[in-house]
């Protein structure tokens, strides 16, 4: 029961994570058509939406489950980078693996693994 509890709070998270990442992008969509940004923005704000989403899901989730929050981001980190990969691949973007999503896969484990870390001690006296 231990282990379904765990990957039921996990998947919650990740999906958390993803509605979360997938609103704040319409949200800048719709300001991208009234407000011109430099293409040099976009990068930084889709980290910044990256991380948001995932810090909210990796905090759901090890709230939820209530121990071990780092190992409950781990792999909330690791789920999401993957659902974020499978869905650019699957609206288009090339199947490969680079520097870049290296290093976009190791932000989403520590941001995860951090996040886990304080969603669990959030709240406590």
């Amino acid at each position: 029961m231990e282990l379904k509890s765990y990957f039921n709070n996990v998947l919650k998270g990740v999906v958390g994570a993803f509605a979360v990442t997938v609103l704040l992008t319409a949200i800048f969509s719709l300001m991208i058509s009234f407000i011109e940004f430099s293409p040099a923005v976009f990068s930084g704000v889709f980290v910044v939406i990256t991380s948001l989403g995932l810090i909210f899901g990796t905090i759901v989730a090890a709230k939820l489950h209530g121990e071990k929050g780092w190992l409950v981001g781990l792999a909330v980190g690791v789920l999401f980078y993957i659902a974020l990969y499978a869905t650019g691949v699957l609206f288009g973007a090339e199947p490969t693996l680079g520097v870049y999503d290296l290093i976009k896969f190791s932000l989403c484990v520590l941001v995860g693994t951090l996040s886990g870390m304080l969603g669990i001690n959030l709240g406590k006296e």
